[in-house]
């Protein structure tokens, strides 16, 4: 097998990783990442995605999927492997895919024609995430996506007691600590406090799939008075949980299916929480309820990345917005603990001291 970092190198924001084995090929998402002006697609030759007989879709995020589309338009026609709830979350259909619930349950090892054996497990980063250990004959390689053990309210197969040549690992926090977590969602929580006290509302800017729930649970749990508003996405995806139910842990179903989340309000502004599915506010309505928002003083939290180039960035740089994060990925600690329960040979994870030396591995 030979393994090639297609994506940006030693960054993990824009995922992209293709696979020659012995008998075929393939690519593991295909991440498209705004921030970089005139570069924002993955490094893939034509005859790369051409050659392909599978691509393998961890979840829907831009920077795992956004550039289906230009594979698709660069000859792509090999299958899509993914959860039926990532096919109904990408914003436009697939062709014949493969789809991972009814091909075989989690941890149970299946073979797709042309070779290739392939074990998956949810990996509790949104509804329909997952991880992929893929085997070619007695080589393999494990791709865990966006896998988070520590998740809140997705639920997680656990990656454990796995063998694989290479294990490409989510560390997209690095080197922080992970014992600064329950602070962190203190100081998100006490900020959102401190507003609503003070007669501010919020706005916390979420993306489409994930984050949000574990925000508005968490606001419900630990500020029971305060009043959650929320677009007609994510009170859809509120809305859908007995749909989701694999995807979500069975306490924290109980928790959201029992929250009252009111629509956003046209005329006038309220007090209280306002998410948007909106993360880096690129949306023109977006920006309409952002203006009227902060006539009112209000305080803006963004909780994730924030990219360059965008008006959230623009934000937050002005002053008008602050950074507190509510954490939904590992830290080197905890990538290295997930190592720990495996057996990897060669471990690539980004943002860490085992971040990708090279664009090209021989296994």
């Amino acid at each position: 097998m030979k393994l090639y970092l297609t994506g940006k190198p030693c960054s993990q924001q824009r995922h992209c990783y293709y696979v020659e084995c012995s008998s075929v090929s393939f690519i593991v998402d295909c991440g498209y990442q705004r921030c970089y002006p005139h570069d924002e697609l993955p490094h893939l030759t034509n005859e790369q995605i051409r050659s392909a007989r599978y691509l393998f879709l961890t979840h829907s995020h831009e920077n795992q999927s956004g550039a289906l589309r230009h594979l698709l338009s660069s000859g792509f026609s090999g299958q899509v492997v993914m959860t039926a709830e990532t096919a109904q979350q990408l914003p436009h259909p697939v062709d014949e895919p493969i789809i991972l619930e009814g091909l075989s349950l989690p941890y149970t090892e299946t073979e797709l024609p042309g070779g290739l054996h392939l074990i998956w497990g949810r990996s509790g980063h949104c509804c329909g995430s997952a991880w992929f250990r893929i085997r070619d004959g007695e080589k393999s390689m494990l791709f865990s996506g966006d896998y988070y053990p520590a998740a809140r309210i997705h639920a997680t197969d656990a990656i454990k007691g796995i063998r694989a040549d290479v294990a490409v690992l989510d560390c997209d926090y690095g080197t922080q600590s992970a014992d600064t977590r329950d602070e962190q969602l203190d100081t998100l929580v006490s900020a959102v406090s401190e507003a609503i006290a003070d007669g501010r509302p919020v706005l916390l800017p979420v993306p489409t799939y994930g984050r949000g729930l574990g925000i508005m649970a968490c606001i419900a749990e630990r500020l029971p008075d305060v009043d959650l508003f929320a677009d007609e996405h994510l009170r859809r995806e509120l809305s859908q949980l007995d749909a989701t139910a694999m995807w979500v842990q069975p306490e924290a179903s109980q928790l959201l299916a029992g929250m009252f989340v009111r629509p956003i309000p046209e005329e006038f502004v309220a007090l209280g929480v306002y998410l948007i599915s909106d993360p880096q506010l690129d949306r023109p309505e977006s920006l309409v309820l952002l203006r009227q928002l902060l006539i009112c003083g209000a305080r803006v939290f963004m909780t994730g990345t924030v990219e360059t180039g965008t008006y959230a960035s623009t934000l937050v740089h002005s002053g008008h917005a602050r950074i507190l994060r509510y954490a939904i990925h590992c830290t080197q600690e905890e990538m290295l603990a997930v190592a720990r329960q495996n057996d990897f040979k060669k471990i690539i994870a980004y943002r860490s001291d085992y971040a990708p030396r090279q664009s090209v591995y021989v296994i």
